[in-house]
């Protein structure tokens, strides 16, 4: 093997390297979107008060932790938003932050919403982490944890 042979060699290995990056940077950014769009759709579930969307997009082993302390199952927790013990009137989510790690996604982001809560309506303002499992092809939610922002 020569010199010449010897660079196409690694200038072909370069360009496998660089395609098969482009490929996985291409699969993570359309999971990273499906996790972003699983969020959207929990949070959507939340304020429709739909338990049989939420029951769809959790895991069965789902741990849901509030920032009070409370941690729920999936179905304590959906049967809190049936029963209307808690109702979501509004949820904000913004500043994102995803990452994917093959069918595992943390996610983080703020949660800003009004809720009526122990009887009353009240404003929360969280910081929340998710860890959601790809399950049967599908992303559903196996652990949040909600927070108090430092203040």
């Amino acid at each position: 093997m020569n010199r010449r042979d010897m660079a196409w060699g690694g200038a072909l290995a370069a360009f496998a390297v660089a395609a098969g990056t482009l490929g996985s940077t291409s699969a993570l950014a359309d999971a990273t979107g499906e996790v972003l769009q699983a969020i959207e759709e929990f949070r959507k579930a939340m304020v429709d008060g739909n338990g049989a969307r939420l029951l769809e997009l959790s895991s069965d082993d789902m741990s849901f932790g509030h920032a009070g302390g409370v941690v729920q199952t999936k179905v304590g927790f959906v049967k809190t938003v049936v029963d209307k013990e808690e109702v979501f009137h509004s949820i904000k989510l913004y500043d994102h932050n995803i990452k994917v790690s093959g069918d595992l996604a943390i996610a983080r982001h703020t949660f800003d919403a009004n809720i009526f809560y122990q009887g009353k309506d009240q404003d929360f303002l969280l910081n929340v982490v998710q860890v959601w499992r790809k399950e049967d092809g599908r992303w559903r939610l196996f652990l949040r944890q909600a927070f108090k922002l430092p203040t």
